[in-house]
């Protein structure tokens, strides 16, 4: 495979796609530490290499360890590992792309990698995909899908991260409800309700007690966005081409969110409430007692035990609107893709390899209490009891199966930063400053526009 410089006009064109790039993560939050690192992959020992720069802005601590290992498994391998803060990475990959100068390896979010690639930034990788004998079938369905454009697969999934309905049992039982009977997710009205009936107030009409906010913001919960507009049939795109932020089900979807919020007192309470948290590390208003239900990530089962080990909480798959049986979910998470114009393809082909070997794998899922992309080392019982709580970890790794994952476009990050981020589609509802439908339109209008001038930029 030939590696081709990430051309001027090429740099211009993911930089105006990219000016979202610092929002919002697929998955956030470093797990506690486990226990001892397992074994690396069974790698041979290799003539001398040449230095192979990794670059992330995820996993530090774990990553050097873990590329020590590979570097000692692999006599004359020589790995840098540069760290970013979370933000800082893509534009300086952008620019060394430009330069001739990229990186031969990163750990890139999942969703990004159908605008990166769509816009000449990624390295095309099915020569590995042949060259290692990488089965798709051996990881996720929803964290493979993500890193194909177009036909052409440009990244191998990394680890990933669900979305469920926590509740505090505590609250539950304080109100008279079963604390062991998981919230009616499927019925949107029993929902409204119940966030109303656990929301108190004091005698000034201050809330002190939220009983549930459903957005992505202000600590309310992570990813739920997504997974409301899922569990109503509602989609963001038509296909490559055709943008459906005004889609009917989208409507009804923000409509829901306000009706909930009003339920609970409007949006200035939720925003007073919230702005009272403390920012120090680990708080979180479910595990302090004051938020009785959320959607949140897994990550939360490992911060919970080092933060909250008394919260007595349940955690359930939020189900599809009007269904008792049938469930959805969200797939977060990172990738390992290769930047146009990184030289040393064999090298970095190699070290992907290891970090999505069984053994790495296992020990990511181990020592960082994420979800392993591949399924295998997702699913082994070591993983599985190595859990604070092993029944929930089990829910949450099972549950990437029927994960969805967000729209696989080039404006994968526009769709994200009008559907989830602060002042924008959703707040407009919110703050009454247009009303649902209103809002889709505009949303629909910003990110066809956008879609429109990819598809030209790219000669298409």
């Amino acid at each position: 495979m030939t590696a081709n410089r990430f051309s001027r006009r090429q740099f211009l064109q993911w930089s105006a796609g990219a000016a979202g790039m610092a929002a919002l993560a697929a998955c956030v939050a470093p797990a506690a530490p486990g226990a001892a690192p397992a074994a690396g992959g069974a790698a041979q020992p290799a003539a001398a290499e040449s230095t192979i720069q990794f670059w992330s802005e995820i996993e530090k601590d774990w990553l050097e360890a873990t590329l020590a290992k590979y570097q000692e498994a692999n006599p004359g391998a020589k790995v840098e590992l540069v760290s970013f803060k979370w933000g800082e990475m893509m534009p300086k990959v952008l620019t060394s792309s430009a330069g001739g100068t990229a990186p031969n390896l990163i750990i890139q979010d999942r969703f990004r990698m159908a605008g990166w690639a769509g816009r000449g930034g990624a390295t095309q990788i099915d020569d590995y995909v042949m060259q290692y004998d990488v089965s798709p079938d051996d990881f996720w369905p929803a964290t493979w899908a993500e890193g194909n454009w177009q036909g052409k697969l440009y990244s191998i999934p990394f680890n990933t991260d669900g979305r469920f309905i926590f509740w505090n049992k505590d609250l539950f039982s304080a109100a008279g409800l079963d604390p062991d009977q998981a919230p009616p997710t499927y019925d949107w009205e029993a929902m409204r309700d119940l966030a109303a009936q656990l929301t108190k107030s004091n005698a000034n009409g201050q809330v002190e007690q939220m009983g549930f906010v459903p957005f992505e913001k202000n600590g309310y919960g992570n990813g739920g966005d997504y997974v409301y507009a899922w569990s109503n049939g509602g989609e963001f795109m038509k296909d490559d081409r055709t943008a459906w932020m005004d889609n009917p089900k989208l409507v009804e979807t923000l409509q829901w969110q306000k009706d909930v919020v009003e339920g609970v007192g409007g949006i200035q309470a939720a925003a007073d409430f919230s702005a009272g948290w403390p920012s120090t590390a680990g708080f979180s208003p479910f595990g302090a007692g004051t938020l009785a239900m959320m959607v949140n990530g897994d990550w939360n089962l490992s911060q919970f035990n080092e933060y909250y080990p008394d919260l007595n909480f349940g955690m359930a798959p939020w189900h599809v609107r009007g269904s008792e049986s049938d469930v959805t979910g969200f797939a977060g998470g990172f990738c390992l893709a290769i930047p146009t114009g990184a030289q040393n393809l064999d090298a970095s082909y190699k070290l992907m390899n290891y970090m999505t070997s069984f053994d790495t794998q296992l020990d990511l899922g181990i020592q960082r209490q994420s979800i392993p992309c591949l399924k295998e080392a997702a699913l082994t019982e070591e993983l599985i009891a190595s859990s604070p709580y092993p029944e929930l970890r089990r829910i949450a790794n099972e549950s990437m199966e029927y994960a969805r994952f967000r729209p696989i476009t080039p404006v994968g990050q526009e769709i994200q930063d009008l559907w989830t981020s602060p002042g924008t589609g959703r707040d407009w509802v919110l703050y009454d400053q247009k009303t649902p439908e209103q809002a889709a339109a505009d949303m629909q209008t910003q990110v066809q526009k956008a879609l429109d001038e990819f598809w030209t930029s790219v000669g298409a």
